[in-house]
């Protein structure tokens, strides 16, 4: 893109034409000549794995970074920066929000239409408010609300521009089935209008329901397009996993070795009750070598019950880790990994500094408190390697890796702070099959060595995928306790659950 090149407002009905873009962070090629064309009136669907170059596609079409070659056009020449900045609304993976700002003042970001007096939510906000389901929350602070409600208000944001491309990373990552049937209602209103969505997701259901065409990235490229009959989860599949290692497609060899858990149990719980009353007399255990997914549709009671296990939610009962009784001793012997990385990561520090973030002081500083900055080096480049972290270097910074590598230095930093228990929300949330793959065998490899996972999924296919057992919750109860083997069994008992819950599977 040329720098101060004027375009006219993007003609209506016309589409976006992407030539040759480039884009290198350091010695990374994050898009090496990407072609690529949009059309008005369609939800294109792209896929790809961790580190092809989606996100950065998503941010120079955003206007938030330029390309370092190609062009960006449309109909009537050049696109700029400043341009696509204009006519662009995006929803990102990470929700990008003022935290200290209500969920109704955040709407309003950038159409304030005043520089002295608090601004006003009209009715056109109001109603999209209703429909994305956060009106409730209009006059709540971003920083008090879940993520599934700050993810909302993203959305929202974005609905609310009035702009001709929209852009959505991941939108409904975080969103339960109600939530994302009227999220797609939406897309396909704005597409319907003759305007250019673009829809970035790894749920492969989604893109075959909702779009036309699909274009894979591979390697900062498209390497191939999927329409009509030839748009299927099994096409999508195959396209993304072509050319991995044959230890990352599949990981059925290492269940096969699987050992049985262990006894006594490693975890305990009884009369566990939440003092909000999100749930109440759970009773379960995890045995050591033993991977365990809490399963069910927002306000089940699923997530609390792990985040009371982690010391985020006031809970009551009796608790036990390998016998010995007590919140206190539990919480000092288990690792937490939360649902956003921007939870979990330090966006101002190196992947090296991230991945040993949480090693206690011995391992890291003399007794002045000094750091040992050789041993950092030399330690995080070997644990880049086991946790497979694809980085250019320990010294590279946090935000350069995909999503999904991002991930793993999350999951990475919890499990060399060695502890008996991991605790983890949606563990792959937002991450493409070949780090999911990798990311449960990092899982697997941990509670194999005696200690225990447990972790609370919203996806199905995730639960066969890493688990051994599944503990699915409704109203607040648990409901069963399912090994996941028993493939016929657990399906039929999550479409129950969903449907008791208002929902469809």
């Amino acid at each position: 893109m040329t720098p101060g090149v004027s375009a006219a407002p993007l003609s209506k009905g016309g589409g976006i034409a992407l030539r040759g873009l480039a884009k290198s962070y350091g010695n990374t090629r994050a898009l090496q000549g990407l072609d690529l064309d949009l059309a008005p009136g369609e939800i294109l669907g792209i896929a790809g794995p961790n580190g092809a170059g989606k996100s950065t596609l998503i941010r120079i079409l955003a206007g938030e970074e330029d390309a370092d070659a190609g062009q960006i056009s449309n109909d009537d020449g050049h696109c700029t920066r400043e341009f696509l900045a204009k006519h662009v609304a995006v929803v990102h993976q990470e929700p990008q929000l003022f935290p200290n700002l209500t969920v109704a003042e955040n709407l309003l970001v950038g159409r304030e239409r005043t520089r002295f007096f608090r601004p006003r939510i009209r009715q056109p906000d109001r109603e999209l408010m209703s429909t994305m389901g956060i009106l409730v929350h209009s006059n709540d602070a971003v920083s008090k609300v879940r993520l599934a409600t700050r993810q909302r208000v993203e959305i929202g944001r974005a609905l609310a521009r009035n702009a001709k491309i929209f852009l959505f990373d991941e939108p409904n990552s975080a969103l339960s089935a109600d939530e994302s049937r009227d999220l797609f209602r939406e897309l396909h209103k704005v597409s319907e209008a003759g305007n250019i969505v673009i829809l970035v997701t790894h749920r492969l259901d989604d893109l075959v329901r909702h779009t036309r065409r699909v274009a894979l990235i591979r390697d900062g490229r498209i390497d191939g397009q999927l329409t009509g009959t030839g748009l299927t989860e099994e096409a999508i599949a195959r396209l993304l996993v072509r050319g991995l290692e044959p230890d990352e497609k599949s990981n059925d060899a290492a269940r096969r070795a699987r050992k049985e858990p262990g006894e006594p149990p490693l975890l305990q719980v009884s009369a566990w009750c939440h003092t909000a009353k999100a749930f109440s007399n759970v009773e379960f255990a995890l045995a050591s070598r033993e991977v365990v997914a809490v399963l069910g549709v927002e306000g089940s009671g699923a997530r609390e019950v792990l985040r009371s296990i982690a010391g985020f939610e006031n809970s009551r009962g009796d608790i036990r880790l390998r016998g010995r009784e007590g919140v206190a001793h539990v919480r000092s012997a288990t690792a937490y990994v939360a649902p956003s990385r921007s939870e979990s990561l330090f966006h101002n520090l190196t992947v090296g500094d991230n991945i040993l973030a949480r090693l206690a002081r011995p391992e890291i500083a003399n007794i002045y408190g000094r750091l040992k900055k050789a041993e950092m080096q030399s330690r995080a480049d070997v644990e880049i390697r086991r946790f497979w972290v694809k980085a250019e270097s320990a010294s590279q910074s946090i935000t350069t890796l995909s999503g999904g590598n991002q991930q793993k230095v999350a999951i990475a930093q919890a499990i060399l702070k060695r502890p008996q228990l991991i605790l983890l929300e949606e563990p792959t949330r937002g991450v493409d099959i070949g780090s999911k793959r990798e990311i449960y065998q990092l899982l697997r490899d941990f509670a194999d060595d005696g200690a225990g996972v447990l972790m609370f999924c919203t996806e199905i296919l995730e639960v066969f995928e890493a688990a051994d057992r599944v503990l699915v919750f409704v109203q607040g109860r648990l409901a069963a306790s399912i090994k996941t083997a028993d493939h016929e069994r657990i399906e039929e008992l999550a479409a129950t659950v969903a449907r008791a819950a208002g929902e469809a599977v």
